[in-house]
């Protein structure tokens, strides 16, 4: 698998205080660890690498954000910047994808509650370094 680096944060009870961890070359098990676990609070986002850098989510980078039913998936890598998926379907109201700490929420078209279509996105990215070509996606 082409993910060199899986990224995610652990938050404390309270919401403030967050640990980083990183997985090296990581195993697809552990992607759907990470993916599954996501609850919005503790486990709010999940970073997938595909190069050295393990710190910029902008670059060559797979973002799942969310947990509870809702997921936010953006990507950026190559010649793909600031990718989110899209679903021209759903309403511009707000959802709240991550609660604890800063916070993120983004309009509902920009989410899906299908985290069989997550872990697809996932894999592909993992595979190929591209976006799902049967999904929609917006800058």
């Amino acid at each position: 698998m082409p993910v060199r680096c899986l990224s995610f944060v652990e938050y404390d009870e309270t919401g403030w205080g967050w640990q980083l961890e990183k997985i090296r070359e990581p195993t697809w098990d552990d992607v759907l660890v990470s993916v599954h676990r996501l609850d919005k609070f503790r486990y709010p986002w999940v970073w997938l690498f595909i190069s050295d850098n393990d710190e910029d989510a902008t670059l060559d980078c797979l973002t799942i954000l969310g947990g509870d039913d809702v997921y936010w998936v953006a990507l950026s890598a190559g010649i793909y910047d600031q990718l989110r998926l899209f679903d021209s379907n759903k309403s511009s109201n707000e959802v709240d994808l991550w609660t604890s700490d800063q916070g993120f929420a983004d309009y509902e078209f920009h989410t899906t509650s299908d985290i069989e279509l997550v872990l697809r996105i996932a894999k592909h990215f993992a595979e190929t370094a591209e976006p799902l070509a049967e999904t929609t996606w917006e800058v």
